[in-house]
């Protein structure tokens, strides 16, 4: 129960990290590669204070994580972490499966009652 309660701790920070445009901007530029903080800010027209709240949302819900960078040893590099976003897709994907399979039974069962000959109920109600 315990891990059970951890994943969905962990799915509602994901979806809301993913839910502001900026973050998903952030995450996309991340994926051509690691970028320190200030490279990852400039095309944002935002406060470096606010930028940085955006980055600790997503190292929060683990989607981006702080590398030390080889040059000088302070600084830091942010780089994206799949894992967490693989494990939230998996999520996306088995209900959408669920809602596939559901909606295409329902769609067949009308089909079915569709080409099914009136019965004597329908024709004593006129």
């Amino acid at each position: 129960m315990i891990e059970y309660k951890k994943k969905e701790q962990m799915l509602n920070r994901v979806f809301a990290a993913l839910a502001d445009h900026t973050r998903r901007q952030m995450l996309a530029r991340l994926r051509k590669g690691s970028l320190s903080i200030s490279e990852l800010a400039e095309p944002i027209s935002m406060s470096f204070a606010g930028v940085a709240k955006h980055i600790e949302v997503l190292t929060e819900a683990k989607l981006v994580r702080k590398v030390r960078a080889q040059e000088d040893g302070r600084s830091y590099r942010l780089e994206l972490e799949n894992q967490t976003l693989s494990e939230a897709s998996h999520w996306i994907l088995y209900h959408q499966e669920f809602w596939t399979n559901k909606l295409a039974r329902l769609e067949a069962f009308l089909e079915e009652k569709e080409h099914e000959p009136p019965s004597n109920k329908s024709r004593k109600r006129n």
